[in-house]
């Protein structure tokens, strides 16, 4: 990002298989692994929270597994 504006950040993938502790902890040392739960607002307050921007900066948006948007 360096001295780029950020206007939008994008999280794409198969949301409903996520849960939000997926993107806090390595899901290899989770202990026990987070169930899969369907809950993008819960995804994007953490994408938000760790990188420090507004949530409404956020877009979460369900793809399909092996989609490639990007």
């Amino acid at each position: 990002m360096g001295e780029s504006r950020v206007e939008k950040i994008d999280v794409s993938g198969a949301v409903s298989s996520w849960n939000p502790a997926y993107l806090k902890t390595a899901i290899e040392k989770s202990d026990p692994v987070p169930e899969q739960k369907n809950d993008p607002d819960g995804i994007r307050a953490v994408v938000a929270g760790t990188l420090g921007r507004q949530s409404k900066k956020v877009s979460v948006r369900e793809v399909p597994d092996g989609t490639l948007t990007r």
